[in-house]
Order: structure tokens, then C-alpha cells, then sequence
């Protein structure tokens, strides 16, 4: 099949290309508790899952009563670049696929929630930025954050492809249900107990990246 037929692919990129929310909800659970909560890892990720930064300074400030400045965003950024460094790896099995993908002639593109250069580092200690050059969109770039579609439509407009050719693979509910309803062909990666809720808003789903090539195939 000429690379021109071949699905575009966008994918999300923090818990599907690499595996950055456990280490970002333990630095947010560690800095948390200077500002007075409470939070276990998990109670971390849950509360700022697929926020913006000003999200997560708004969800504390809730909490708290007083939103963080910019001395936390500071120690918060340089904290979770540390980590990161120290601890990034890409999702298992992701590297064969886009080796594969890649091989194929498949357009590939990143979009996210994240600031851009963030992403950027991200892919880049995970050794992945060589997969998708340019093609990096975060969605400061377009005008509303997820679960909106803008990012997922911005991406498939510089892939060249509508969003019927296009697969998103996400592993937030409401993302990827966002991106079924603006007609994206979806695959949900829930590696974990959100398999149920992620089946529920009807897209396909797999467990782990070894699957991600026979779904895309199929």
C-alpha cells in the first residue's frame, strides 16, 4: 500500500509513548504536602490527570484556599525534569511499533496537553523524538485544551489527512471519546483498571503496545 492510503497516527504522548504520570503524580504528591495536602501518588494522579498547568495551580488553590505562585511552578518544573531524568522510559513495546509504523510510511504526530518543551524533553530522553520530528503540537498551539479536539484536528491538518484517515491513540477516557465524536478512527490504551470505562465510550482498546500494529492493521 502506497504510504499516501496508509492511516496518519496521532498519538498523545505522557502514559502512551512514554511513562511520565507515575513520576509527575509522585513529585506533585511530594510538593503537595508542603502546600498542606495530603495526596498519595495515585490520589495525584487522579486529581490532575489531563489538566493544564493553570489547571493544576486551580485544583490546588481549591484545596488549599490559596493558589501556588510562581516560586512552586518553578520548583515543581526543575523537580519533575529531575525525575524525569532520572527515571524516563518509553511505554513497553512502543519502540518496536514505531520502528514498524515508521518502516511502513506511516505519517506520525504527536499531540498533547503538555507545554512543548516539556513534551520535546520527554520524547527525547525516552530516545522517540527521531520518530516524529516537526510534528510535535501541545495545545497551547490551538484554542482549547483536551478534551476538546483542536489539537487532535491541528495534528491531522499538518499530517495532510482529514480525521477519517487518521488513528488517535490516547489513554484519557476523555480524550479519546473526544476524538471518536469528531470522527478520528480511536484506539484507547488502558494498560490498567480503566479498560472497562475506556471500552464504554466505544472506541477500540488494547492493553499493551503489542497490540497497537494488528489494530491498526485490522
Amino acid at each position: 500500500m502506497s504510504p499516501a492510503f496508509l492511516p496518519a497516527l496521532v498519538f498523545d504522548c505522557d502514559g502512551v509513548l512514554v511513562d511520565s504520570e507515575y513520576l509527575a503524580s509522585r513529585v506533585e504528591s511530594e510538593l503537595t504536602a508542603e502546600l498542606g495536602l495530603d495526596l498519595s501518588v495515585d490520589a495525584a494522579h487522579a486529581m490532575f490527570l489531563g489538566k493544564t498547568v493553570d489547571g493544576v495551580l486551580d485544583a490546588i488553590g481549591e484545596r488549599t484556599g490559596q493558589r501556588p505562585g510562581s516560586g512552586f511552578v518553578y520548583n515543581w518544573a526543575f523537580a519533575t525534569a529531575r525525575a524525569f531524568q532520572r527515571e524516563m522510559q518509553p511505554i513497553p513495546f512502543i519502540v518496536p511499533a514505531l520502528e514498524e509504523l515508521r518502516g511502513r510510511g506511516h505519517r506520525m504526530a504527536v499531540a498533547s496537553q503538555s507545554s512543548l518543551a516539556r513534551v520535546r524533553f520527554c520524547l527525547e530522553l525516552a530516545g522517540l523524538d527521531g520518530f516524529f520530528g516537526e510534528h510535535v503540537y501541545v495545545t497551547s498551539m490551538v484554542p482549547r485544551p483536551k478534551p476538546a479536539p483542536d489539537i487532535y484536528l491541528y495534528a491531522a491538518h499538518k499530517l495532510d489527512a482529514t480525521p477519517a484517515q487518521c488513528w488517535v491513540i490516547e489513554d484519557s477516557i476523555a480524550g479519546a471519546a473526544s476524538a471518536l465524536a469528531a470522527g478520528f478512527r480511536t484506539i484507547g490504551y488502558a494498560p490498567g483498571e480503566s479498560q472497562q470505562a475506556m471500552r464504554a465510550t466505544g472506541v477500540s482498546v488494547i492493553h499493551s503496545m503489542d497490540e497497537l500494529l494488528g489494530r491498526i492493521t485490522a
